[in-house]
């Protein structure tokens, strides 16, 4: 089979899985006991980013007196257990995944969350044999919006940046995918469709993937900058 040129590097929760709204509960819980109310539509700015950034500005915004390090154990324990049991996936993510196995395109995976995460999620969810590479949050000193780690995940598929395709949900990946120079799927959800992303390329879900973006065909073109 001919190397290809493209590789396609995917985000994990809300593309992959649809993890998003377990992440959200996890958090809104423990606020709850905090005596803070967190609604849905303060979670959206969080999409995508680290936990440490997220507690941090959580912290200024409501009046938190739990520590970081207890936020976190109780959390990435809630969080953990769910997706040993597997996550549900995304419409679309495992048949996508074989296919593109099956036409030799590497794919990798750089999500935000930690090791333990990435590796209980993709292997709860039976999606782990698909990808080549994984790159999580706790492996780059600066998570996105920096291009960091689309960059240490395009270096271990052996690909240039702009040869890659990033598969992303939040406003946060996107813009650590373009910054990295990568051309950007965005897969639309209940959580971000109101949001204004500037893509390549939106779809509802993963069985709108079009191989055709792979040689640079830019239908379905939105927003792009």
């Amino acid at each position: 089979m001919a190397q290809q040129s493209t590789a396609v590097i995917f985000d994990m929760d809300g593309v992959l899985l649809d993890s998003e709204p377990l992440h959200y509960e996890a958090v809104r819980l423990i606020l709850e006991e905090q005596g803070v109310e967190f609604p849905l539509d303060d979670y959206f700015r969080y999409l995508g980013t680290t936990l440490t950034s997220t507690w941090d500005d959580l912290c200024e915004r409501y009046p938190i007196t739990m520590p970081f390090d207890q936020f976190e154990a109780r959390y990435n324990s809630d969080v953990l257990d769910q997706y040993l049991a597997g996550a549900p996936l995304i419409r679309g993510a495992r048949e996508l995944a074989a296919q593109l196995q099956d036409a030799g395109v590497p794919i990798a995976v750089a999500s935000s969350s930690h090791r333990v995460w990435v590796d209980a999620a993709l292997s709860g969810a039976g999606l782990a044999e698909y990808f080549e590479q994984t790159t999580a949050g706790d492996e780059v000193a600066m998570g996105k919006p920096s291009p960091e780690i689309y960059l240490r995940a395009a270096e271990k598929l052996g690909f240039d940046p702009e040869d890659c395709i990033a598969v992303e949900d939040a406003p946060a990946g996107v813009e650590s995918a373009r910054a990295a120079g990568m051309k950007v799927v965005l897969v639309r959800s209940e959580l971000t469709k109101h949001l204004d992303l500037a893509s390549d390329w939106q779809v509802d879900d993963l069985t709108q993937f079009e191989l055709t973006w792979l040689s640079g065909q830019s239908t379905n073109l939105v927003g792009a900058v």
